[in-house]
C-alpha cells in the first residue's frame, strides 16, 4: 500500500530502550503503540468514549457541489479542506496532543506489565514455597503489551470534514512502531436514516 511506505519511510524512531540493574527492560519498548482514529457524526457519541475528541464543526464546510459530489475520503475534498488554514492548524495541535497523549499511555502499559510481572515472580515464588497463589489468573481477551490511545474526531453527519481529518491525521509522520487504525463510523450513514453501516476499518504501520 503506497501509504504504508509513505508513513514508515518518513516516520519518527523509537527511543533506545533502557534496561534495570536487574537486567528487565524498564523502558516501554516492549510495549506496541496502537492509534484508533474515528471519524462520526456529532449523534450518538462514541462507545466507549474516546481517550482524547474533537469537535470540527467549526472548521467551514466544502462547498455543497463538492460534498455532494465527495466524502472525506476523496483526494479533492482533503486538498480542497488543507487550503483551510483553520484545518491545516487543528491537525499539527491534535497530533502534538496525540504524541504527548501516546507517550504517558505507553508509560502507564509498560508499568503495568512490570507490575503483572512482579506478580508472576511472587507467585512463582510462593508456589515453590508451598504457599498458596495470592491473585486472580492475569489472562486477558485483550494483548497486554497493546498501548490503546483512541481518539474521536466528530463533524455534523461524520460524512465530509471528521473523515478527511482522520485521513489527513493518519497520513502524519508517526513513530515506525506505531500501528495505526482508521474507523469511520458514520460514513455509509445518511441523514434521517436510522440504519447505519459502519465504514470500514483500515490498518497499517508497525512490525
Amino acid at each position: 500500500m503506497e501509504l504504508d511506505s509513505e508513513i514508515k519511510d518518513g516516520s519518527r524512531e523509537s527511543p533506545s530502550p533502557e534496561v534495570g540493574i536487574d537486567g528487565r527492560d524498564r523502558s516501554a519498548s516492549t510495549t506496541r503503540p496502537t492509534l484508533i482514529l474515528y471519524s462520526h457524526g456529532r449523534t450518538p457519541p462514541l462507545n466507549p468514549p474516546p481517550d482524547l475528541k474533537y469537535d470540527l464543526r467549526s472548521i467551514p464546510n466544502p462547498p455543497k457541489n463538492a460534498r455532494d459530489a465527495h466524502d472525506g475520503r476523496s483526494k479533492r475534498l482533503r486538498e480542497h479542506l488543507l487550503g483551510e488554514l483553520k484545518f491545516v492548524q487543528k491537525l499539527d495541535e491534535v497530533e502534538s496532543e496525540i504524541l504527548e497523549a501516546m507517550e504517558a499511555r505507553v508509560v502507564e502499559t509498560a508499568e503495568k506489565l512490570e507490575n503483572d510481572q512482579d506478580r508472576r515472580d511472587d507467585g512463582e515464588e510462593s508456589r515453590e514455597n508451598g504457599e498458596e497463589e495470592g491473585y486472580e489468573s492475569l489472562e486477558d481477551e485483550y494483548d497486554p503489551t497493546e498501548a490503546v490511545l483512541r481518539v474521536g474526531c466528530n463533524c455534523a453527519l461524520g460524512h465530509h470534514r471528521s473523515v478527511a481529518f482522520v485521513e489527513e491525521l493518519a497520513r502524519r509522520k508517526w513513530p515506525r512502531n506505531w500501528s495505526v487504525q482508521l474507523i469511520h463510523r458514520d460514513i455509509d450513514r445518511r441523514r434521517g436514516n436510522d440504519k447505519k453501516v459502519r465504514g470500514k476499518s483500515l490498518r497499517w504501520g508497525g512490525a
